[in-house]
């Protein structure tokens, strides 16, 4: 590798997409519907073999799991899951010859393992996690899983499809990529942005503690220490944010987390470290920065201290504290009444234009028949329709300086 490409991301010099974990589930299960539909017309396409790229714990195994569980609901046909660690397995654990003895020939047959699906009226997904820290055997093995849906010479099911998860080839991992032509043409490659918005759905569906909620709403830029990974330390990352839950969650259910700060600290470093455990204690113990909701449901509380950055032309804290809205709107969705839409105008128009934008600019970023597009676009006609002072304090000169 040279030394341009060192520098190089390696999603930049394989030239894939970059996209959200949410975007890149769609697209599979889509395609995965699309060649069963083609099945039932008699259209024999081949299946696509899918390679996720993307930073640890941002939520690759997670989708595949999904991916399963939103198909049996939406075909009627039981998808199964085989998940294999590519670290702790080898080549023989897959497939192994034994003798048999045949019209006084000496020949041998395949032993093949329980990690390969069997039942041939079945469907699935095949997910190989960790691909590149298998060692050379075993990656040979899987590329024919990958380009041919067998092994050996036995076939998977037709409805099993497979999917492959990696860590990029950067500095942080360590890892074994085998990039030469056959390899890479084996699998559409894809590869995972890290999304406060896709884990804070997910978070909400599943019922993350609040604490965690509002502090990614808060700061969307703490979802993903990036920093401390490269310094080889603990970092905070979408899993590790769940396991943060889940710790809370527990103190809740023995009397609450409030005389168990020390502990907590304890714990909560060794999933986030020390330095952003300190910032998420601060933030669960007085919340001292602007809580998003707060300026949706009861603004005037806030406002002064709005101004307060206005006044001071702190555009570091404005911007943050709008990305924060943004993101606890387009993720919560909560129900409004008149009264939240005042307070929603009242901010808009307090804060400068620049930084206001984003809420109207944040809808180009999701899928027109999603939930939050939506949520997004009838809150906007709604607050058109109410204030007069939004269209023309907000909404006007931002279309000027759009079409400008």
């Amino acid at each position: 590798m040279s030394e341009g490409q060192e520098a190089q991301k390696y999603f930049e010099r394989l030239n894939i997409a970059v996209l959200s974990i949410n975007r890149i589930k769609e697209l599979v299960k889509t395609h995965i519907l699309n060649v069963m539909a083609c099945w039932d017309q008699d259209k024999d396409v081949l299946k696509q073999a899918f390679h996720i790229l993307g930073p640890a714990g941002v939520g690759k195994t997670e989708i595949c799991l999904q991916i399963s569980d939103e198909l049996t609901k939406e075909t009627g046909k039981q998808f199964d899951q085989i998940k294999i660690q590519c670290p702790v397995l080898s080549r023989d654990d897959f497939l192994i010859p034994f003798p048999v003895t045949r019209d006084g020939e000496q020949k041998f047959k395949m032993l093949y393992s329980d990690f390969i699906p069997t039942d041939p009226e079945s469907y699935g997904i095949y997910i190989i996690d960790e691909f590149s820290r298998g060692d050379h055997n075993l990656q040979q093995l899987l590329w024919q899983v990958q380009n041919e849906n067998k092994i050996h010479l036995y076939p998977f099911p037709k409805g099993w499809f497979v999917i492959s998860l990696d860590n990029p080839d950067d500095a942080e991992y360590s890892v074994d990529q085998l990039e030469d032509a056959a390899g890479l043409r084996r699998m559409l490659h894809l590869y995972v942005e890290v999304s406060p918005q896709d884990f804070l759905n997910h978070a909400i569906e599943n019922g993350f503690h609040s604490l965690v909620v509002e502090y990614i709403q808060s700061h969307p830029d703490y979802l993903y220490d990036f920093d401390a990974q490269k310094r080889g330390s603990v970092y905070a990352n979408p899993a590790s944010y769940e396991r943060v839950s889940n710790i809370l969650w527990g103190y809740e259910a023995r009397g609450g987390i409030s005389a168990s700060h020390t502990e907590l600290d304890y714990l909560i470093s060794g999933l986030l470290n020390v330095n952003m455990t300190r910032l998420f204690m601060e933030f669960a113990k007085e919340r001292k920065d602007i809580n998003p909701r707060d300026v949706f449901s009861d603004y005037p509380k806030v406002r002064k201290e709005v101004l307060k950055y206005v006044k001071n032309q702190n555009n570091a804290k404005l911007g943050e504290l709008m990305v924060a809205f943004t993101t606890f709107v387009s993720t919560s969705r909560p129900d409004y009444t008149v009264k939240e839409q005042r307070h929603i105008v009242a901010f808009l128009t307090d804060i400068p234009i620049d930084t206001a934008a984003l809420f109207v600019s944040q809808v180009d970023n999701f899928s027109r028949t999603s939930d939050e597009f939506r949520y997004i676009t009838k809150l906007h006609t709604d607050l058109m329709k109410l204030s007069e002072r939004y269209r023309k304090d907000f909404y006007e000169p931002i279309v000027t300086v759009g079409k400008g």
